[in-house]
């Protein structure tokens, strides 16, 4: 009598789940030039043809990577706190910390060379819409339309974040402190008497 467990199929979900956590290793350790289809299956310990069975290839995984960033993104922005300042400099924080954390998923995020699923990226903005709207509801945030206001504040955070990545700011100044004075900058210019 063989004491041999029977082998069992890995799931689909399971496969996919491995492919992503996968690619998003190889992205963050090797870059965008390291995500090639031979080394995704190889971390995940799958056969290569499981990329093109799930993603149809590298550039539908890459755009499922993208797709997953921007909902890591939406929920690592969404901050909670009670105070409506405190919430909105707290919001600006977790967006600097996810670009540091991830900053190749992040710089794929905002190019356009991937098509993340539709909607993705207006539902991380509608998580800083809300922080607008709490702060406006609260009358710490001016009036106004609160996409258009949110926009502004997205501005701001991402040109600091994206010169901080690229190491283009200078260097006296130390990002994370200046990166602070530019949260307190957004929220001095959203205030319904900035001064």
């Amino acid at each position: 009598m063989s004491t041999a467990k029977p082998r069992t199929r890995t799931s689909a979900a399971e496969v996919r789940s491995a492919l992503l956590r996968a690619g998003r290793t190889i992205l963050e350790r090797d870059g965008e030039a390291g995500l090639t289809v031979r080394a995704v299956a190889a971390e995940a310990q799958v056969a290569p043809m499981g990329v093109y069975n799930h993603f149809d290839g590298r550039d539908g995984l890459l755009d499922a990577l993208v797709t997953d960033g921007f909902v890591e993104f939406g929920r690592a922005i969404a901050a909670t706190d009670d105070d409506p300042v405190v919430r909105l400099t707290n919001s600006g924080r977790a967006y600097r910390a996810f670009a540091i954390a991830n900053p190749v998923i992040y710089r794929l995020m905002f190019s356009a060379q991937c098509a993340p699923e539709p909607g993705v990226a207006l539902d991380a903005f509608a998580v800083l819409v809300d922080v607008v709207r709490y702060g406006q509801v609260a009358g710490v945030i001016m009036a106004g339309d609160p996409a258009d206001l949110a926009m502004q504040a997205w501005s701001a955070v991402h040109g600091a974040v994206g010169l901080e990545l690229a190491s283009t700011h200078p260097p006296q100044i130390d990002a994370a402190a200046g990166y602070e004075k530019v949260l307190a900058f957004v929220a001095r210019g959203l205030s319904p008497h900035p001064g």
